[in-house]
């Protein structure tokens, strides 16, 4: 399944892993959720939504048996830059 990491609210929790001789390291995602502006929504509860959904995230990946588990949180805004 292919997740569109361009939305307006991506969150990826993911861990690395090494293997072989070489040490190749590999992404390995555990869970991604991605979602777009609700522009009938007011946006600061819509932020807030998913900082809750993050420090979920967080929880539950806490004691994960892989090791350390990065948890990233993007927000992308419209005309930011101009």
């Amino acid at each position: 399944m292919k997740i569109d990491t361009e939305a307006d609210y991506v969150i990826e929790a993911y861990c690395w892993s090494s293997y072989g001789v070489k040490n190749k390291k590999e992404k390995n995602v555990l869970a991604c959720i991605a979602r777009y502006r609700n522009h009938d929504y007011e946006e600061i509860k819509e932020i807030l939504e998913i900082i809750d959904l993050r420090d979920r995230l967080i929880s539950l990946y806490r004691y994960h048996d892989d090791g350390y588990v990065t948890v990233e949180l993007t927000i992308r805004q419209e005309y930011v830059n101009e």
